[in-house]
């Protein structure tokens, strides 16, 4: 469908009677979250620098069942958010360009991208789960061989079945949902979608410099973890240059932070599920970030420092959007 100038123009003038993005400004609650947020991180950080290996010591177990599910199942917030961000796209210019030739192959392509992401998603989820099946076999604690870059260990033919599956029924989930929207949903969709992709991309490549210019070794890379001895151990503030050893800063606890920003794509009507989905992406960053210590994957600074970045970055995001977590907390000061 293409919309016309007019249609532009109240779709417009809509989003600024519904006080979305004109007049934006961070509320005393979000101001207070950021500040309790930080503060939380800070003092963290400060208990890492001095009992990063005490912490490691007193909590590691790379037989954790909670460490391994986190481990294998909570990796995947940022093609969560990719997928999610692709089919929006796709859907809006579905339904705004005219042009036939054009609308299938940018739609195409944004589909493309969705099916990618899943590829990515199972990728991780099937090579962690056979590597932790295939250490319970061994004998071995079941989170040893997760800790490194996910292997294919699994059927290929599994992979592509389950995401083509699922790619089908999403993407038809998708475009019935979108249907239904406004061109004002779609407006402000559009824009969560594309800030979206530019969130992950940031903390991607943010984490992952990082990881390489630092250097760090893991936990479980120690010559010890349960005695006094840790031989490679280095300060999360001493960066070692580029040596093969990723530790710092944490890459799955950014994907579990990356589960924030899906509050984003619950329209601002719904008081309740914005609700809901703030509560479940915190409790997903903080959960993986401590699973990934108790699994002996990571340092409590890695965590400390991964959250404080990707909470920053997704709370910057808000304010380019223009959206509150949960819009009935909008009282300005």
């Amino acid at each position: 469908m293409q919309l016309t100038n007019n249609d532009v123009r109240q779709a417009q003038d809509n989003i600024g009677n519904e006080g979305q993005n004109i007049d934006f400004r961070t509320t005393y609650r979000e101001k207070q979250a950021v500040l309790i947020f930080l503060g939380i991180g800070l003092l963290s950080l400060l208990i890492a620098t001095f009992f990063d290996r005490n912490v490691t010591q007193a909590v590691m177990n790379q037989n954790s069942i909670f460490g391994n599910i986190f481990q294998n199942y909570a990796d995947q917030g940022a093609q969560v958010v990719t997928f999610v961000s692709a089919e929006v796209i796709a859907w809006y210019i579905w339904r705004r360009l005219n042009d036939q030739l054009i609308k299938y192959i940018m739609t195409g392509g944004m589909l493309l991208l969705a099916l990618n992401q899943l590829l990515s998603l199972l990728q991780d989820a099937l090579s962690y789960t056979f590597s932790m099946l295939n250490n319970l076999n061994n004998g071995v604690p079941m989170g040893l061989a997760n800790n490194t870059a996910a292997v294919q260990n699994y059927p290929e033919v599994l992979r592509w079945s389950l995401a083509i599956l699922l790619w089908v029924m999403l993407s038809w989930l998708f475009a019935n949902w979108l249907n239904k929207k406004s061109h004002v949903d779609m407006n402000y969709l559009i824009i969560v979608a594309v800030v979206g992709i530019a969130v992950v991309f940031i903390a991607q490549t943010t984490i992952g410099d990082m990881k390489s210019l630092w250097g760090r070794f893991r936990p479980y890379e120690m010559t010890t973890v349960s005695g006094q001895t840790m031989s490679e151990f280095t300060p999360w503030y001493h960066m070692n240059g580029i040596n093969g050893h990723n530790s710092f800063p944490s890459g799955h606890t950014m994907s579990g932070w990356l589960f924030l920003y899906l509050a984003f794509f619950v329209p601002r009507d719904n008081i309740a599920t914005q609700r809901k989905m703030v509560i479940f992406g915190l409790a997903m960053g903080i959960l993986t970030a401590m699973s990934r210590v108790r699994i002996g994957a990571h340092w409590l600074s890695d965590v400390t420092v991964s959250s404080i970045l990707i909470g920053l970055l997704i709370f910057a995001a808000s304010r380019l959007i223009g959206a509150h977590f949960v819009e009935n907390q909008a009282i300005k000061c």
